[in-house]
Formats: structure tokens, sequence, C-alpha cells
């Protein structure tokens, strides 16, 4: 268990619930991955680095050093060459590290804001998560456009290439305002969840409800139409959100 706030983590006996040790890592870790050899990766956001513990010593074995004020988020561990990715959301890149030398092996400039990776079962596509979305055209004025090709923004990457295959673009909802729907833009992505066979990925978000107002159309924000929680599904094969 990551304590974000406490710089450590901590391990519990999976049978008895038992608490076995507090780890110290670096400063706000942020994610956790297992690889292949059953070593803990972990992201010190506010340190930059990345702590690795061995779990039958309860111990850090190697701290690596990351790009000063980089941010380091997200990280995954692909499941076929049981290479790392790590996310650095201040510098906008993607970094793989070989998990058994800890050396970087590639770089790849993924735009502003990327936070979580997820990679799919067969380690052939990694899908890489723009915690913010950026700003849609007119929405700093009283009047907010919200073409198909503008909003929330998951990538689809070639882990094996470090190349981009695709921006998935997560669009606005026109559904009317009512107490269970409305219209509005995902915002702040989180991980995507991709089902076991690999033919669709879910991305949790908020939805900004940002034609509503009374500038824009002339109604006031409320409390179940200004933002809520909603769940984008996309279909993997197409690269498409349905």
């Amino acid at each position: 268990v990551l304590n974000q706030d406490n710089n450590s983590v901590t391990a519990f006996d999976a049978v008895t619930n038992e608490r076995l040790a507090e780890i110290p890592v670096g400063a706000a870790p942020r994610a956790i991955a297992m690889a292949g050899n059953a070593l803990l990766w972990i992201t010190n956001k506010l340190s930059s680095s990345i702590s690795v513990i061995n779990p039958d010593t309860l111990s850090v074995v190697r701290t690596i050093p990351l790009p000063r004020a980089s941010m380091p988020f997200g990280v995954a561990v692909s499941p076929s060459t049981g290479d790392a990715y790590v996310a650095l959301e201040a510098t906008g890149q993607v970094l793989r590290l070989d998990t058994t030398t800890f050396a970087q092996t590639a770089a790849m400039d993924v735009g502003p804001n990327p936070r979580h990776l997820s990679i799919t079962a067969d380690g052939a596509m990694m899908l890489v998560s723009r915690f913010i979305t950026p700003p849609l055209p007119g929405e700093s004025t009283a009047t907010v456009n919200t073409p198909d090709d503008a909003g929330g923004e998951v990538l689809m990457v070639n882990p094996a290439s470090m190349s981009l295959v695709r921006t998935v673009t997560l669009r606005h909802s026109n559904k009317p305002d009512f107490e269970n729907q409305g219209r509005g833009i995902p915002n702040y992505l989180g991980a995507a969840v991709i089902s076991p066979d690999g033919s669709h990925a879910w991305v949790p978000s908020k939805q900004d409800n940002v034609k509503r107002g009374a500038l824009r159309d002339g109604t006031g924000l409320n409390f179940q139409n200004t933002v809520r929680a909603i769940s984008s599904r996309i279909v993997l094969a197409s690269g498409l959100e349905d």
C-alpha cells in the first residue's frame, strides 16, 4: 500500500491481514508495479526517482534517479518484454527502463500532463492518459466549441518502437442535463482499465459541464450539473471511443 503523505510503502500479509513492515521510499510515492523478477517499482513524484523494493527482504534495494523536477507518476511493466515504462508528468515523456539493469533504454515525447499508463496483456499496446484535457476552442470566452476532434486524450503507443499509433479523443457529451446525466467534457483522466480479452478499455474521469452557466446558456451551475464522475469506453481495435 502506498502512503502518499508519509513517503512510504506498507506491506501486509494477504492471508492474515497482518501489517508486516512500513518501508521508507522517496517523496510523494504515486504508483507501484511488479517486475517479472518480483521486484516492486515505486514512482516518487516529488523526489523524481524510482524506489525498487525487494518483497522478500522488505527493503529498498535500488533508487533510480530521474530528471530533476520531472514528476514521475504512472509506472507499468510489459507482460511480454518485462520492460518498465514510467510517465514523467512535468516533462511530457514516457521512459522505458530495463528491469534487470535498471538502465534507461528509450524515451518518448507524449505531450503535456501524462500521468497513467496501461499495457495490454500481449504487450503490444500501451495506453497513456493525459491527465488534463487541452483547452477547447473558445473555452476562455462565452461560447465554447466542442468539435469531435477535441476533448480528453488517451494516446495509443507501440511500446516496442516507442511510437504513437493513435490519439483517442474522449468527446464532449451532449446529453441533456438531468440528475442522472448531463453535458460535459472528460477531464482529469485516470488510468485505462483494459478488459481481459484486450478488446476494450475503460477510462475514468470527471466530466466538466463547460457549456452551462449564466453567461454561456443562461442556466446556473448546481451541485448535480457542474461536474460528475464518468467512465469512457475505447474500442482498442479501432482506437475510437465507443
